[in-house]
């Protein structure tokens, strides 16, 4: 992979971030500007789950200037991602359209878990674990993630509405706060940890990390007050910064040197929420880190131009479909069935990505597509096809965005029944290069479950062969004479030879088994 060089943009609850990237590789880039806007675009938003045309505007105006900052270093990619405050926005898909057209920034909605995923990878590079397991804590001001990463993957992954505005703006009113309300924060915080504390029962670690800015500061506090320069957070030492936080009053904190005024304000309910996560899950000393999701996002973009140099291997033991088959398994599906269609899936894809230029990373959107394509049979058998759409949709799938979770629904969708109309909801939601994918993606898909029509896996394999510009022939390989297979394949081939402009014909050649 050449050198790039790529601006990362977090558009958080407190603030927006900037930071722009020299990268040679995934795991060898170097941070050349660092920037941070204070919107705190979480302010009422978390409440009132509507982002105001003064949150829309402010932020717009910070995406502009980071868009100026990144042009001048002549960057080869931006990359913006939005966390809690948008995600939670009963309008964030008009935040979306507003920032593109004022800025031309494609902003990318993250969903929870997602977060925790790019985050978790950020955290497992910079602290060096890639062997054995690392368990990283961010608290941001409308969520905290927590990521507990095994070989540098992701393990076990989960999200909590806990954050430092959120929590703030919710039982913080006195300065400085009364102890029932302190009380009131530190119950809120402890009902929502349960779950995770229970999923996570009996896991070790060999580090316990922190990411982002709110921990970043408690680390300075705790140092601070104890004058001293540890490299590490102990519970002790942070209960006792947290005592003396609860007993000061804004303007006092403002005035402590290690942390900003705007800090000051949402501190108290970070170090609160810190404290007891560590607590109920047994951490006593916790590093800090400073990567955290721009740099996630920005490892994972990396990554996928990495993969794209890579020979075809099977998508199927991608870790990025580890949270598939957990969705798959969790809804009933036919295993043998759905690793088949995978299989016959990948194996056209891969035949015909030289001749129309498709991307390596849709391949794995493709395979999450063709292993959960029939989920929905554990809804109904009636139309389930438009089950599976929905499940997929509403479904925890990690390791994707959300618009690739939308993609991978919609390409599921129409792996039978007609193909994409204007009628269609979900798939007119998508913009269209999204329209564009499904439509390849899902007549790809839809001729690999003809294949396996009757779930016998009677078709050992699929070539590919472009006869001429516009003709294209698929010949079966196997010990039967596919004449189901052949009748489902000639009916549903439609939205292929739509697909990719051309005409489709088949062939079968026999061999025993």
């Amino acid at each position: 992979m050449k050198t790039q060089t790529i601006a990362a943009i977090d558009i958080g609850s407190n603030s927006l971030k900037l930071a722009i990237l020299q990268a040679a590789a995934s795991d060898s880039f170097t941070i050349v500007v660092q920037e941070r806007e204070r919107v705190r675009l979480g302010h009422e938003t978390l409440r009132s789950h509507r982002l105001s045309d003064e949150a829309i505007d402010l932020s717009a105006a910070a995406i502009a200037k980071f868009k100026l900052i990144a042009d001048g270093r002549g960057v080869d990619s931006i990359i913006a991602v939005a966390t809690a405050s948008v995600r939670e926005a009963q309008n964030s898909a008009d935040f979306v359209r507003e920032i593109a057209s004022r800025t031309g920034i494609n902003v990318e909605v993250l969903s929870s878990l997602e977060e925790a995923r790019l985050i978790g990878i950020a955290a497992a590079q910079n602290m060096r674990v890639d062997k054995g397991r690392l368990l990283n804590i961010d608290i941001g001001g409308g969520s905290t993630e927590l990521s507990l990463m095994k070989n540098g993957d992701p393990y076990k992954l989960f999200s909590m509405k806990l954050g430092a505005v959120g929590l703030t703006e919710r039982f913080l009113f006195s300065d400085p706060p009364k102890k029932r309300e302190i009380e009131s924060l530190r119950t809120e915080i402890r009902l929502a940890i349960d779950r995770p504390q229970r999923k996570i029962k009996g896991e070790t670690w060999r580090v316990a990390a922190g990411t982002s800015g709110t921990i970043l500061n408690l680390h300075r506090l705790v140092n601070h007050f104890d004058n001293s320069e540890s490299d590490s957070i102990s519970l002790k030492k942070l209960t006792a910064v947290n005592e003396s936080l609860c007993g000061m009053t804004l303007a006092q904190r403002a005035e402590i040197p290690v942390i900003s005024a705007s800090r000051a304000e949402v501190i108290v309910a970070g170090g609160q929420i810190l404290e007891n996560v560590m607590r109920a899950l047994g951490i006593e000393n916790l590093k800090p880190c400073t990567f955290a999701l721009r740099e996630g996002v920005i490892i994972d973009y990396l990554r996928e131009i990495e993969a794209e140099s890579l020979p075809p291997v099977p998508d199927v033991d991608d870790s990025r479909l580890r949270g598939v088959f957990a969705v798959g398994r969790r809804f009933g599906y036919e295993e043998k069935h759905a690793l088949q269609t995978a299989f016959l899936a990948e194996r056209i894809f891969d035949q015909i990505a030289p001749i129309y230029g498709l991307e390596r990373h849709k391949r794995t959107l493709l395979s999450a597509a063709a292993i959960l394509h029939d989920i929905g049979y554990h809804i109904s058998h009636e139309s389930h096809h438009k089950h599976s759409l929905y499940l997929i949709k509403y479904s925890e799938v990690t390791g994707f965005s959300e618009a690739e979770r939308a993609i991978i629904a919609n390409v599921a969708r129409y792996h039978r029944g007609s193909p994409p109309r204007d009628k269609h909801p979900d798939f007119m939601a998508l913009d269209e290069i999204g329209k564009r994918t499904v439509m390849r993606l899902g007549s790809i898909l839809r001729i690999a479950d003809a294949l396996d029509l009757g779930y016998e896996r009677r078709v050992m394999d699929v070539t590919v062969e472009r006869l001429r510009k516009n003709l294209i022939l698929l010949t079966l390989v196997g010990d039967s004479k596919f004449a189901a297979e052949l009748a489902a394949m000639e009916f549903r081939k439609e939205m292929f030879e739509i697909a990719y402009g051309c005409k489709v014909e088949f062939n079968v050649v026999r061999i025993p088994r």
